[in-house]
């Protein structure tokens, strides 16, 4: 008797899917002059140091103006060289 052949199976590929493309709705561009802002270059503030306040707020201890409250001489001394 003859031995029956059989075929292998192979795997069956799955085709790529590809998506359709979506892209945001076009809109008309409007380009305004008039709105832009003008370029502001900032102000430079020199930074004030910790040291630099204590010895303030030691001036204004010596000088009596906050007697006995060294919290107030140093917000004082505080506000005076940052401003």
């Amino acid at each position: 008797m003859a031995k029956k052949v059989t075929k292998k199976k192979t795997p069956t590929k799955k085709k790529a899917t590809t998506r359709k493309r979506t892209t945001a709705p076009k809109t008309a561009k409007t380009v305004a002059a008039a709105t832009v802002t003008p370029t502001v270059t900032p102000t430079v503030t020199p930074t004030v140091t910790d040291a630099q306040i204590r010895i303030r707020a030691f001036e204004i201890h010596c000088a009596g103006q906050n007697p006995s409250n060294p919290d107030a001489d140093w917000h004082q001394a505080e506000q005076e060289l940052r401003t």
